[in-house]
């Protein structure tokens, strides 16, 4: 696994990955069962928003949920979004035609226990008869040493 905050060997700064490009790298790996169930998903987040928090343990949810929702997806665009609300980050991904919202949020229940070991939370809506929204918020704050 990749290391996701490093320390530049030079200056001594710590370097942070954004949320943007973690999820880039993560959608990427779900893209044979997106393909495969013809869909896809769009990241919709800011490029700024940088991660400062538990990166590996946050990187471990949204794997789950990505490769959750592309697994279960049927003709669908799946859209990313995120905000950070003061030290809070709110993760949602928007599924307009979600197949098996039931599916969807058993399967998501291996990602809880990661999720609250880093003070978040899962949680799964559907809004219309097809439409399903997924939302993962976490504190945004430094691990402690």
């Amino acid at each position: 696994m990749e290391t996701l905050l490093n320390t530049n060997g030079i200056t001594g700064k710590q370097e942070f990955v954004t949320l943007q490009k973690l999820v880039s790298r993560i959608i990427a790996g779900t893209v044979p069962a997106a393909v495969r169930n013809k869909s896809f998903m769009v990241n919709d987040i800011p490029a700024g928003l940088k991660l400062v928090g538990n990166t590996d343990m946050v990187a471990a949810v949204l794997r789950n949920l990505f490769n959750t929702v592309a697994t279960h997806a049927e003709s669908s665009c799946i859209r990313i979004s995120a905000k950070a609300y003061s030290d809070v980050i709110l993760v949602q991904l928007r599924d307009r035609n979600c197949v098996n919202k039931f599916t969807i949020a058993h399967s998501l229940q291996e990602a809880q226990p990661i999720a609250e070991k880093i003070g978040g939370y899962i949680g799964v809506t559907s809004q219309r008869k097809s439409e399903t929204t997924i939302v993962f918020s976490f504190p945004n704050l430094p691990v402690a040493a």
